[in-house]
Formats: structure tokens, sequence, C-alpha cells
């Protein structure tokens, strides 16, 4: 798993504090993504903390943004959950489109593909 981010830098094995750190830090326009790939990420476009952030989930060609703003809070939670293979809060956000069991257990597979290779 990587951490790119335009706030505190790049990390190839990022701690929890890490993300913390990126999003707390990050300026409006700044993007934070939490990445197996290219590919397969989670990502914030960071708004202003008083308005919140969006969200965005890729897998391959499926890409679902969020369609509220969500808190420096929430966002840190949802990363660090996606993090260590929890994706149950993700789930229970709206998207602009559905979000189903296909799309979670196809980057759950990547996941595992990631960490055995």
């Amino acid at each position: 798993m990587k951490l790119r981010t335009d706030s505190i830098g790049h990390f190839e094995n990022p701690t929890e504090k890490n993300i913390s750190d990126a999003v707390v830090n990050s300026e409006e326009g700044d993007i934070v993504k939490l990445m197996v790939d290219d590919q397969h990420y989670i990502s914030i476009w960071a708004g202003r903390p008083s308005i919140g952030h969006i969200l965005t989930l890729r897998s391959e060609s499926w890409k679902l943004d969020s369609v509220e703003k969500q808190s420096s809070e929430i966002v840190v939670e949802l990363m660090i959950g996606y993090l260590h293979d929890n994706l149950s809060m993700l789930e229970k956000l709206k998207w602009t489109r559905p979000i189903d069991k296909i799309f979670i257990d196809n980057i759950m597979k990547l996941k595992e593909l990631a960490t055995t290779t």
C-alpha cells in the first residue's frame, strides 16, 4: 500500500499517523491518495475543512465519488479502514453509483494479491 499526498509527501508503507497527518494538513485542492496501485485506490480532493472533502473510490474501470462531502475525521477513519481491509464504512456512504459486492470483492482480491507479491 502506498500513500501519495500533496501535503506531506509520499510513503511506501503508510501508517495510520501518516494518513491522519496527510488529511489534517491538506489544503483546499490537495489530493491525498491511499493506493494499491494506479488503478486501485481511495482518495480525497481536499476542500475547506469547514465544508468537507470529496471522496473517490476506484478499482480499475469502476470509479465512485461520494455524493456528500466528508469531514476530515470521517475521511481518516475511512482511509484507515481501507488500509486494514475494513471496507464496511465505505459501503454505508452514498455514492454517485451503487456500490455492490463485485466492486468490494475486486478491491479485496487485489489487496490480497498485492500483499503476497
